[in-house]
């Protein structure tokens, strides 16, 4: 299992040790992960569902639980 993050990105400027920025630093956006063998996230995308039939969803539900 492993992930990678391309650290040629604005928010890595300047930093001295890429393990602290990602770790302690803010969220990262994470290029590819891995686990068993199979791609979880690729490309920065999620490999293993539909993210945007996932978004809908989420935002269905919280209209829902706005509106009762």
């Amino acid at each position: 299992d492993f992930f990678a993050v391309d650290l040629n990105r604005l928010e890595f400027a300047g930093m001295h040790d890429p393990v602290s920025a990602i770790v302690f630093g803010q969220p990262v956006r994470v290029d590819y992960t891995v686990v068993g063998g199979k791609f979880i996230v690729k490309e920065g995308q999620l490999a293993t569902a539909d993210e945007g039939k996932i978004i809908e969803r989420h935002n269905q539900a919280a209209k829902k639980l706005l509106t009762s």
